[in-house]
């Protein structure tokens, strides 16, 4: 009988099992995540969070929402993930997230009055694509979490991991993993 769904522990581990092609997709999120684009870093973790919880992710929506918490230093703009509309998020983010809530729930129901909402306040047309690029990394991210059955992690591994992204991003947490798994 294989143990397959039950080896592994980290979605880092099914990376590393598959580099060769998966060290691509880290590098995808380190350019997409991680670099100065359109979108402040915490809006992005907040849309990768809002879909992964959409998805029933808890391993990634957790993480996620752990490295919004220690980028904003603040706990109450979280609420984002129950209601967007009475959320204490920026005003302008808003269309943002109902935005990614279209892209993942049902993408044929977008329409140019979700795209007009969101560059009515200033946004460039460009951010469109990146809150679509970041609903699909989020969504494939989902997709291989919950079909190998990885576990969300507990509170303490929670923070830890944020900490960890947050300073040494996907392309160095792979590198540690990759030196760790080495040993």
């Amino acid at each position: 009988m294989s143990n397959f769904l039950s080896k592994y522990k980290s979605v880092y581990d099914v990376f590393l099992d598959n580099w060769g092609y998966q060290k691509h997709y880290v590098a995808y999120l380190e350019s997409l995540m991680r670099q100065e684009t359109l979108l402040p870093t915490h809006i992005k973790e907040m849309i990768f969070a809002y879909v992964s919880g959409l998805n029933g992710c808890g391993y990634c929506k957790n993480i996620h929402v752990e490295i919004s918490k220690k980028i904003l230093r603040d706990k109450n703009d979280l609420d984002f993930m129950n209601d967007i509309e009475q959320s204490q998020i920026e005003a302008k983010y808003k269309p943002i997230l109902k935005l990614s809530h279209k892209v993942n729930e049902d993408i044929r129901s977008i329409t140019e009055e979700d795209v007009a909402a969101i560059l009515e306040y200033g946004f460039d047309e460009k951010v469109i694509s990146e809150i679509i690029s970041i609903c699909s990394a989020a969504q494939f991210m989902n997709t291989t979490v919950v079909a190998h059955q990885i576990k969300p992690l507990d509170q303490v591994q929670n923070v830890a991991s944020a900490k960890m992204m947050i300073e040494k991003g996907y392309d160095g947490l792979a590198e540690f993993m990759l030196r760790r798994r080495n040993k």
